[in-house]
């Protein structure tokens, strides 16, 4: 029986542009593949933003699978990116479970590139499936947080065609104090039943 083909896509530009994505950078831009460029500057005073990023975990090719479900998102438990004080890598949630962004209420990113990205979870220019006050509405967690142990539930709901599964929303934020240069490769884990 062969499994079913899967690939994680960045979703970026008002489209959205689809690109499938192995190493995702995070830039103060909206773009899937910014290579150094826009980097995030480390701050005069308050914190700069990093575009968010919308990632989703794809079925490319189901093959003999009957469904796949219970998709859930966790990192090592332990950033290594040396962001500040207030700095971190942060995942945008909402409260119950399913709280990963349907493919239809994807929301581009925003931001002055090379300056700073707007704040996710600003009440005006935030994510608008995610931001303040927003439907069930829970804050931005650092994604550290999220562990084998402690999943974040992105799309319980079965899955039986080539299609994508609900998505993970994330924002780098950098304080003043953050360590200049170019930061280590983090692992971050789609997880995913298939029958």
């Amino acid at each position: 029986m062969a499994v079913a083909d899967l690939a994680v896509q960045q979703y970026s530009g008002a489209t959205p542009d689809k690109d499938t994505v192995t190493t995702p950078r995070m830039s103060t831009s909206d773009d899937d593949n910014p290579g150094t460029s826009n980097p995030l500057p480390i701050p005069g005073a308050g914190i700069t933003f990093s575009y968010w990023m919308t990632l989703h975990l794809t079925i490319t090719n189901i093959q003999d699978a009957t469904l796949l479900n219970n998709h859930q998102f966790y990192s090592d438990g332990a950033c290594g990116w040396a962001l500040g004080t207030l700095g971190d890598l942060f995942i945008a949630q909402k409260t119950g479970t399913d709280m990963g962004v349907p493919v239809v209420s994807y929301d581009q990113a925003t931001g002055t590139p090379g300056t700073t990205g707007d704040d996710m979870n600003d009440v005006t220019d935030g994510h608008a499936y995610y931001k303040t006050d927003e439907g069930t509405y829970a804050a931005p967690v650092a994604v550290d947080s999220l562990t084998s142990v402690a999943t974040m539930d992105v799309d319980v709901g079965d899955h039986t065609i080539a299609e994508a599964f609900k998505g993970v929303v994330l924002q780098a934020e950098v304080d003043t104090n953050a360590v200049r240069g170019a930061q280590g490769a983090e692992t971050l884990t789609f997880q995913y039943d298939e029958i």
